[in-house]
């Protein structure tokens, strides 16, 4: 059992302890978590001394812990107004404001870190990482180099560099950072995931599991390393082992609506007919800082088939056209139809995605909302629906293609893409066990179309994107709503 070092008012030598060596005790009791213990002495400091900066600093650092934001930040901005050149102050300051949303104001904080100290690691990795987030990863690269080149063991920088070297497909060197990151930190949580990550990319299945497991062990609420551990068993013939992973997950998480679909998913109890919105908004709102990225290093072609089958049934544009894009996202599909369109309407359950999509400027109107219920209220609005890798979300596809058909004018057409499923197969959809994605078979596409009113007009089989190192085969599909 370890125990809280004691302040040393030493009563051998009669010596008092001073402001700063108290406040030098509490940062020890808060690296060994005693987070009370510190708490109390930075009290006792700032009842003698209000301002003193360390104090304030590190007080600001504890009412983070215990997830009072607003709290940290005023502490922290008090300790940088008696004490401006403090570099870790303005760091932590930065991680504060970029936690509460405000990206600019966390930039500016650690542009003054730097102004301080032009190579202080900790501001480097984080405004690396605020670039990664807004797609410019180039740079992000190049401060998480630069990063390392000043504390070549910086973890944070070795992970964060890793997931950069993945996105570009460089799964290896990927592989050898964050082995080496876990030999420095083994208790890196996030480091695990992303090494079981590029060994997956690599089909390194099984070993890629036993990195998930190991990352479960570290950090239990770590929700990504289940879900990847999920598809890893599925796809290593394991199905009961990634049964059980997904009935713990609901245990410890029972409220986590990516827990219950997953469950559904692989155990085919409870399947539903398509995925919550809870689900939804909790997967993209997540994803959406990194959206784009992820994508990129998955050869995602998605917006680009729909696109193109669009532009072979309306050449050349006049851009005389009425365009909803359904799950519109971060906006992938926008520039590409922008000139084809005299009305561009982004439609989507995350509100996340739809900040993303705001930041290209191309669409008119940005909506929230959920794709059925939102065409339903839509009366012949439409001349064209484009819906890129949305219907991967819905199983059974008659309510959605209803509703769109209702949304479309005469003659207006629903341009979209699904997975595949053999054409043949009796379930005519398919929930996946382990990515917690649907696919559809074409027959039951043409009888959804049938039920709706619609009639297929074009039809193209293509690779959406890459998965554990294998194509997703899919269909990209036209329908027209007659006139």
């Amino acid at each position: 059992m370890t125990r809280s070092p004691e302040p040393a008012d030493d009563a051998d030598t009669g010596r008092s302890v001073t402001p700063d060596e108290a406040v030098a005790w509490a940062v020890e009791a808060m690296r060994a978590r005693h987070f009370a213990e510190a708490a109390g002495v930075l009290a006792e400091v700032l009842t003698v001394l209000p301002d003193h900066p360390d104090a304030l600093h590190f007080s600001g650092l504890l009412a983070a812990q215990n997830g009072d934001e607003a709290e940290a930040a005023r502490l922290v901005r008090r300790s940088l107004a008696v004490l401006p050149t403090n570099p870790h102050a303005w760091n932590n300051l930065g991680n504060l404001l970029q936690r509460a949303g405000d990206g600019t104001a966390a930039a500016e904080a650690y542009m003054r870190c730097l102004e301080i100290v032009p190579d202080f690691p900790e501001a480097l990795t984080n405004i690396g990482f605020m670039l990664r987030t807004e797609g410019d990863v180039e740079a992000a690269e190049r401060l998480y180099r630069r990063a390392l080149a000043v504390r070549p063991d910086f973890v944070e920088a070795l992970n964060n560099l890793a997931t950069v070297l993945m996105a570009r497909g460089d799964n290896p060197e990927a592989e050898r950072l964050l082995r080496r990151a876990i030999e420095l930190e083994p208790g890196f949580g996030d480091a695990y995931t992303n090494l079981g990550d590029a060994l997956e990319r690599q089909g390194k299945r099984e070993e890629a599991a036993a990195f998930f497991w190991k990352a479960i062990a570290v950090d239990r609420g770590d929700r990504m390393a289940r879900k990847l551990l999920i598809y890893a068993l599925v796809e290593t013939g394991q199905r009961d082992k990634a049964i059980e992973v997904a009935r713990e997950w609901v245990e410890i998480h029972p409220d986590d609506p990516r827990a219950r679909h997953h469950l559904a998913a692989v155990t085919g109890e409870n399947v539903p007919e398509r995925a919550s919105d809870a689900y939804v908004e909790d997967v993209f709102d997540r994803f959406a800082a990194t959206f784009d990225g992820s994508l990129g290093r998955l050869g995602y072609q998605a917006p680009r088939l729909v696109a193109d089958l669009l532009a072979r049934l309306d050449p050349p544009p006049a851009g005389d056209l009425a365009i909803l894009d359904a799950g519109c996202g971060t906006g992938l599909v926008g520039p590409l139809v922008r000139d084809r369109a005299k009305t561009l309407v982004g439609l989507d359950l995350s509100a996340g995605m739809l900040a993303k999509a705001e930041a290209r400027g191309c669409y008119d109107d940005l909506v929230k909302g959920e794709l059925t219920a939102a065409l339903a209220a839509d009366h012949e609005r439409w001349d064209v629906i484009v819906c890129a890798d949305t219907f991967c979300y819905f199983g059974d596809l008659h309510a959605a293609f209803a509703a769109a058909r209702g949304a479309l004018r005469p003659g207006g057409r629903l341009v979209f893409t699904v997975e595949a499923l053999a054409d043949d197969d009796p379930r005519g959809f398919r929930l996946h066990e382990g990515n917690g994605r649907y696919a559809h078979a074409l027959g039951h596409v043409d009888a959804a179309f049938a039920a709706a009113g619609l009639e297929r007009i074009d039809l193209d089989r293509a690779e959406l994107r890459m998965e554990g190192g294998k194509p997703v085969a899919g269909l990209v599909v036209a329908a027209r709503r007659p006139h």
